[in-house]
């Protein structure tokens, strides 16, 4: 078809030979050490502390950029309780930070802030008072208890007494 000349063959091999390695090296450097599977070893590393629902909750060392699903699989994975709906796992994890991984049931006397919001009906002003509650009077002991909270009626007691625990009193 062509009458190439066998220098121009050659030329013609060459050019192609180095445009397919450009594309498989733009491909496999591209494509599997910038991934979050695979980080770059220039990265540097973060601390995180992942709690909760999680088999080995404690400190750990991630590369920057890991994700919040990446966290809890460091943690050992996740307990059979744990509630991952609640959680956008694909959250990048910040130096210094705890993830709370939620469980089915939350202790009603230990929960901080942050955990008591999960529940549902429970927004900031309610888990503040809440936590006010606890300091000012001590552990609750039964779901009852919990109506001696403003804001906490019969029907929020519905809402959560299957969400709650009182842990050891």
């Amino acid at each position: 078809m062509w009458n190439l000349t066998r220098e121009e063959q050659l030329a013609l091999i060459f050019v192609i030979a180095a445009f397919t390695i450009g594309i498989g090296v733009k491909f496999f450097w591209g494509g599997i050490f910038h991934s979050r599977d695979f980080p770059s070893f220039s990265s540097q590393m973060i601390k995180v502390k992942i709690t909760g629902a999680v088999r080995n909750p404690g400190w750990y060392d991630f590369p920057e950029g890991s994700l919040v699903i990446e966290g809890i699989k460091k943690a050992g994975g996740a307990l059979p309780e744990a509630d991952l709906e609640k959680l956008n796992l694909a959250l990048p994890l910040k130096e210094g930070e705890e993830v709370w991984i939620p469980g089915r049931k939350i202790n009603i006397n230990e929960a901080s802030f942050e955990q008591l919001t999960y529940l549902s009906g429970i927004g900031p002003e309610l888990a503040r008072r809440i936590i006010e509650y606890r300091k000012r009077e001590g552990k609750f002991t039964n779901i009852l208890e919990l109506e001696k909270v403003k804001g906490i009626g019969k029907a929020k007691l519905q809402e959560i007494k299957e969400k709650i625990t009182f842990g050891e009193n």
